[in-house]
């Protein structure tokens, strides 16, 4: 095994990145792709059931999650060998022409390259200096726990601020019965703003209840309204929507700019431009896409 770690590879372009657009773009490619940190797209972003999805040997009528999109690219790239270190990459360094790769189990790769596609500096050193980062705001996922008004058929409430700006149901992991839904709310905020009790979690809350209630959503059944003389007729009565705050997630949005450099390309893609740009690739990698 200490005799690979002796061993120089060579591939003429390198993609670097565990995001979506940084797969996106190496399958489209055919093009090798390590990095050090996966980043997982969120579970409930979904396309939509109009974006082609026949380019990854898919029905582009069903509705796919980045996340399965995600999970199909690193199956696809992995038999078709152009993930060489398969997501076990710990820190990546660059010099000169050469990436040093530093995997799980102290192992040492060497790769020589032309040039490097870069999508993610996450855990790589070695790239040209920033000269600029932008911040844009947050996205920030606030997750709630529905106890009381859990059964509903709404799926989705929206309103026009970044704060709460929406609201998804979806069914509850906590109980066997699909039909119980606990929910998250999505918000775009500042820096400065979550550090502001007015943003909180605590004030998500409140807000996610005031959204609840216009929706007609009520709490459990509590008996019989007396008020009605008809017991055959008489409507029930209900508690009060309760919920509570179980976890607050923060997606930093950060974009660096870096000198340039003819051994670097740096792509700042969205997920939904990667999209449009992706297409099938050619090869083997394409006979292992309409394979599987």
């Amino acid at each position: 095994m200490r005799e690979l770690e002796k061993h120089i590879y060579f591939r003429d372009t390198v993609v670097i990145g565990g995001n979506l657009p940084a797969l996106l773009y190496a399958y489209s490619n055919g093009i090798p792709i390590v990095f050090a940190d996966a980043v997982l797209p969120f579970e409930f972003d979904k396309f939509s059931a109009e974006e082609d999805l026949k380019f990854l040997g898919m029905d582009s009528s069903d509705t796919a999650t980045h996340l399965q999109i995600w999970d199909r690219l690193i199956f696809l790239l992995g038999l078709a060998g152009l993930m060489p270190l398969s997501g076990l990459a710990e820190n990546i360094r660059i010099k000169e022409k050469r990436l040093f790769i530093t995997t799980k189990h102290s192992r040492s790769i060497k790769i020589n390259f032309n040039k490097l596609v870069v999508f993610d500096d996450k855990k790589v050193s070695g790239l040209t200096a920033t000269t600029k980062q932008e911040k844009g705001k947050n996205r920030v996922i606030d997750w709630v726990n529905v106890r009381s008004g859990c059964n509903h058929g709404v799926d989705y409430l929206a309103d026009d601020d970044d704060f709460v700006n929406k609201v998804i149901f979806y069914p509850t992991k906590r109980s066997d019965n699909r039909k119980f839904k606990d929910l998250f709310a999505e918000s775009f905020l500042t820096n400065e703003q979550l550090l502001d009790f007015d943003y909180s979690d605590t004030m998500a809350k409140f807000k996610i209840l005031k959204m609840m209630k216009k929706a007609g959503i009520r709490g459990s059944k509590n008996g019989r309204n007396p008020l009605y003389p008809e017991r055959s007729s008489v409507p029930y009565k209900y508690y009060a929507v309760k919920i509570e705050t179980a976890e607050r997630v923060v997606y930093p949005s950060i974009k660096k700019t870096y000198a340039p450099d003819p051994r670097f390309e740096f792509r700042y893609d969205t997920i939904e431009e990667s999209l449009a740009n992706a297409k099938k690739p050619e090869g083997y990698l394409r006979k292992i896409s309409e394979a599987f």
